[in-house]
């Protein structure tokens, strides 16, 4: 998968210097961890029953000066971190940043809940430790749709203008990795991503407008939430958390539902 991955990241950047957007670009994908290979961590992600993307707006940074960074290294010490680095992978390993912090309990929240346990938001902060341990062992991926590094805040005029841009390789991306539930940190990638698909093969929850179910040709389903960014500040400390939660419990209850009917 590495070289077709590669392949679709040198288009993108190609396409992004021809559109006049910049020379900087930003990598990503499922992401890496201490002491196994990329493709060990490949092998336990394809085999998932559960293979969950976050898809995000653009790497965040702050400042005029841009560099190339791929964000699959959050988790992995390389040997050309500097100081400053291994303690920021330090943090995120150890959810000790608040954005880490989120993904975290929700990876968590939808690996684990089902039919028997609606794990709601107060329960998982009682097994922070298990979370940490999920986090660091469970192949997750993150995806921006904008490839070229931002600057804290992003314009919704700007996000729609990559994701028309671009938007053929984002899909070719996704494609790539077959995630089966999609968490889109916005309106505008959620309406991206289920346009993607036929009218035919999505399906609604009555009172859910923030979910869509895909019945794939293979007869599996992937699930696309829509969400709030998990770097959003001023709402209540689980508005991240439950504002995808609530809708995986309705899924949860349809389904079993429909088995025991």
């Amino acid at each position: 998968m590495k070289g077709e991955l590669n392949k679709i990241f040198e288009e993108w950047k190609e396409r992004m210097k021809r559109n006049g957007d910049g020379n900087f670009f930003t990598k990503d994908g499922i992401l890496r961890q201490n002491n196994k290979s990329d493709e060990q961590i490949e092998q336990k992600w394809f085999s998932s029953s559960k293979r969950i993307l976050f898809l995000l707006k653009d790497q965040d940074q702050v400042g005029e000066t841009k560099w190339d960074e791929d964000i699959r290294d959050w988790l992995k010490d390389t040997e050309n971190d500097n100081e400053k680095a291994l303690e920021q992978k330090r943090k995120n390993r150890n959810l000790e940043i608040l954005f880490t912090k989120r993904l975290a309990y929700l990876l968590w929240g939808l690996s684990k809940a089902d039919k028997n346990c609606d794990w709601w938001y107060d329960e998982v902060t009682q097994h922070i430790e298990d979370v940490k341990v999920l986090f660091n062992t469970q192949p997750f991926a993150l995806v921006e749709c904008k490839k070229m590094p931002g600057g804290g805040s992003l314009k919704d005029k700007i996000l729609n203008r990559h994701l028309s841009n671009y938007g053929d390789l984002l899909k070719k991306e996704l494609d790539l990795l077959k995630p089966n539930i999609i968490i889109c940190t916005s309106v505008f990638i959620y309406d991206f991503v289920v346009s993607s698909y036929s009218e035919d093969s999505i399906q609604k929850i009555e009172g859910h407008n923030s979910i869509r179910i895909i019945r794939n040709d293979n007869h599996t389903e992937t699930l696309i939430f829509c969400s709030y960014h998990p770097s959003v500040f001023g709402k209540k400390k689980d508005f991240f958390y439950e504002g995808v939660m609530d809708h995986y419990r309705a899924f949860l209850k349809s389904k079993y539902n429909d088995i025991d009917a």
